[in-house]
């Protein structure tokens, strides 16, 4: 299993990303809402497996904008407000979302599965509507956590900590029955960047939350225009 308590080095090192980004932005790179990648370069690969079954390289979207972020079907809070708000940028791109995919990784190998991807993009009305939501094996999302700065933590937070301190004999069944829900129910800690990589696969610009629908609309139209 992943991390079982937050670690803060990929944290650290998306702050020293988007620091130096900024410094190095020129005027025209301004224009972005976005905080602009200093000497884009091209994203690190990513081949994992989407909500079909089938095998999604980054490379298949080549000639299209990217809108990339990190998710888990089992989020109660930053996962639902993060895809509801790319649902509202690929609403406000209107025929220019055509050429843009949304992707999403999981940040949670054990639970995301096949299935669970398909039923959490069909929830949202985005299964077939140009997203991939891609998941795999631990070994292989962690290589692209690393690369894209997230480190998912499992939280330890037991919400029944106070409950089970003096249980009587009554109530140690049903404690014992709901922590093994809430065990099934584990949160996984993340960030959740939105990169966008222009049509020629080059990591360009990164969003934090909160995110802003239009302004994220308008930095992938200039991508979209700019080449």
């Amino acid at each position: 299993m992943f991390h079982k308590s937050l670690s803060c080095k990929w944290l650290l090192t998306l702050s020293a990303v988007l620091f130096m980004a900024a410094c190095g932005s020129s005027e025209s790179e301004v224009a972005f809402h976005g905080t602009v990648l200093k000497d884009a370069e091209t994203a690190p690969g990513i081949a994992l497996t989407n909500q079909f079954g089938q095998t999604v390289d980054l490379d298949d979207f080549r000639d299209s904008v990217v809108v990339l972020t990190f998710l888990y079907t089992n989020c109660p809070d930053v996962c639902p407000i993060a895809t509801s708000r790319l649902r509202e940028v690929q609403e406000t791109l209107g025929e220019d979302g055509a050429e843009v995919q949304f992707v999403a990784v999981s940040v949670d190998p054990e639970r995301d599965s096949v299935e669970a991807a398909r039923e959490y993009l069909d929830k949202w009305g985005l299964s077939e509507n140009n997203w991939d939501y891609l998941v795999g094996e631990e070994t292989l999302l962690e290589e692209v956590w690393k690369d894209y700065y997230v480190d998912p933590a499992v939280s330890n937070h037991d919400p029944l900590e106070s409950a089970q301190a003096n249980p009587t004999p009554e109530s140690r069944g049903a404690i014992d029955s709901l922590s093994a829900e809430i065990t099934e129910r584990y949160l996984v800690v993340h960030s959740t960047p939105v990169f966008l990589i222009d049509r020629q696969g080059k990591r360009r610009v990164v969003f934090t939350p909160p995110l802003e629908p239009e302004e994220v609309a308008q930095d992938v139209r200039k991508l979209l225009d700019s080449s």
